[in-house]
């Protein structure tokens, strides 16, 4: 009887199993524990211009991904949004625990059809990033705030077959990170900025961005897309060209306006704010300019605290008319000092109305009888 009983039970199952188009094997019982192999992508045929985001964009846990499959009884669940876990897996029903952190959207789309294979027949599988995780970037070199920044996603509708970026997905770009990092300084090397970028097989990545071609003749493919991990290097340049130094300042990747201190012979003496681009007239200007009666109007101080630690003292002939220029009008940087001194003829009247100021006016009378006695 036990034994008529279980080969009854057995002959239910297999019915169950032709209706569902599901396979016999213990992985009915037993979920399997699905391991994801990565595809090799070698870095020096890897382009970071013209890739369609989804196609390298590499999971992580805090990913959505809604993931259908076609013939999935309703019985065993209705759900199809599942979140990467923070070990990178996901739990699919029947498929079990699958790994796809470090993955692109059709390397699991293809690992998932894989697992599917094994537990059903002629599976249909589509992976579509819902909601992507904030992106992590880091920022070093020639930046105002170097450092790690988050930059979060626009909402998501993308599958990894076809990828419509009109469906509301805003790629994070190069410039927007470094805005958002405080812009680049004036000492900047906007042709060889460095992009490392993590590939699918544990290798990275690196190419040389130019964003002064942007600029320039509006190549819009420098402005490059970014993925989570890259790091963003910006050098230092060799020699700054004033002239170019003001045309990068009013680029949106630029800090759009700098606090300098004005201190010394002038209207309104203080911090102020300046265009990014100002430059040292632009900055006496907006302290009011000189107070003509007691400045020296021949030459200024610039003070500036360079990125290493050091200071630097200049003394700079001072001309109205003069043109952007290192030497007579340098463009000013963040936390740059502008000294406005006295004329000689009033460091002569100082010199000697603080002489007389102590004594007052008996003391001056009691001199001046002396020196008739």
């Amino acid at each position: 009887m036990g034994c008529r009983s279980l080969s009854r039970g057995h002959n239910t199952l297999i019915a169950l199993a032709i209706a569902s188009g599901l396979t016999l094997g213990t992985t009915l019982l037993t979920p399997p524990s699905v391991t994801a192999q990565p595809m090799p992508v070698r870095p020096n045929s890897y382009s970071f211009t013209g890739v369609n985001p989804l196609q390298d964009y590499l999971l992580g846990a805090g990913d959505v991904l809604f993931i259908e499959v076609v013939n999935l009884p309703a019985s065993v669940t209705s759900q199809r949004q599942f979140t990467v876990n923070l070990d990178g897996s996901v739990t699919l029903p029947l498929a079990g625990r699958v790994m796809v952190g470090g993955l692109t959207l059709p390397q699991v789309e293809q690992l998932i059809l894989n697992a599917y294979s094994k537990v059903m027949r002629f599976p249909a599988v589509t992976v579509t990033l819902q909601t992507p995780r904030p992106m992590k970037i880091l920022v070093a070199g020639e930046v105002s705030r170097p450092g790690s920044y988050v930059v979060p996603f626009t909402s998501v509708s993308a599958s990894a077959a076809g990828v419509d970026l009109s469906g509301g997905l805003t790629w994070p770009r190069l410039s927007q990170v470094l805005a958002q990092s405080g812009g680049i300084t004036q000492e900047a090397d906007i042709r060889n900025i460095e992009i490392r970028r993590q590939l699918g097989n544990g290798q990275t990545a690196v190419t040389k961005i130019n964003l002064w071609e942007m600029i320039q003749s509006g190549d819009a493919s420098q402005d490059i897309t970014l993925r989570s991990d890259d790091v963003i290097v910006v050098p230092k340049a060799q020699a700054v060209n004033a002239a170019e130094a003001i045309r990068v300042a009013s680029a949106t990747f630029s800090p759009q306006v700098i606090r300098v201190q004005v201190v010394g012979e002038v209207l309104r003496p203080g911090v102020v704010e300046v265009p990014a681009n100002a430059t040292l007239t632009q900055g006496i200007g907006a302290a009011g300019g000189f107070n003509v009666q007691r400045a020296n109007m021949s030459q200024v101080t610039l003070v500036r605290l360079n990125r290493d630690g050091t200071v630097s003292r200049r003394r700079i002939p001072f001309s109205l008319a003069a043109q952007p220029d290192a030497k007579n009008n340098p463009v000013l940087q963040q936390g740059d000092v502008i000294v406005v001194e006295r004329s000689a003829v009033t460091q002569v009247a100082d010199t000697i109305g603080n002489a007389l100021r102590p004594v007052g006016a008996l003391g001056t009378l009691g001199i001046l009888i002396n020196l008739f006695d």
